[in-house]
């Protein structure tokens, strides 16, 4: 609260928390090592951070996470995600780098289409996309069996910020 020229200023909510900063030598947190990091974050015991992950919803259409579980620890680790794994073929803006001939062009993100695939497909979007992440689709490899269900669901909403 603050008071300007005789009003009372009530500022909540009104900035975006920073993202966590990251090493240049930062490497996204892969199976286990996961766990380990992600209960630290949460004050969890690991075994705890596993039946969190494990009551995701995997991909259900629609379902998606419940408001309040991605938070700046799962931003920053899609960022690292991202940069790190994803960018290789879907580039570090969502615009995909030339592929060789004869394959099929990653899915590129961050234009219109997508922007208007998330505002009229939504939570169904979303999930369709956390799919494609999990089990792969087309050249994509299935990222289900190395990611937790957080950090392919904090993907989705890193692709959808694009």
């Amino acid at each position: 609260m603050r008071m300007v020229g005789g009003l009372l200023l009530v500022l909540v909510g009104c900035a975006t928390p920073g993202r966590l900063p990251s090493a240049p030598d930062a490497r996204p947190h892969l199976g286990d090592e996961w766990f380990a990091w992600r209960a630290g974050t949460l004050g969890l015991s690991v075994e705890e951070t596993r039946a969190r992950d494990a009551s995701l919803p995997a991909g259900e259409e629609g379902r998606v996470p419940p408001d309040g579980t991605l938070d700046e620890h799962t931003a920053a680790e899609a960022a690292l995600l991202w940069q790190q794994e994803c960018a290789r073929c879907h580039g570090s803006t969502g615009a995909p780098p030339p592929v060789e001939p004869g394959r099929t062009p990653p899915r590129a993100w961050g234009g219109m289409g997508v922007r208007m695939g998330f505002l009229f497909g939504g939570d169904k979007m979303r999930a369709g996309i956390y799919r494609a992440i999990a089990q792969g689709k087309g050249d994509m490899a299935a990222w289900g069996d190395t990611l937790s269900r957080e950090q392919i669901w904090a993907l989705v909403r890193h692709i959808e910020r694009f």
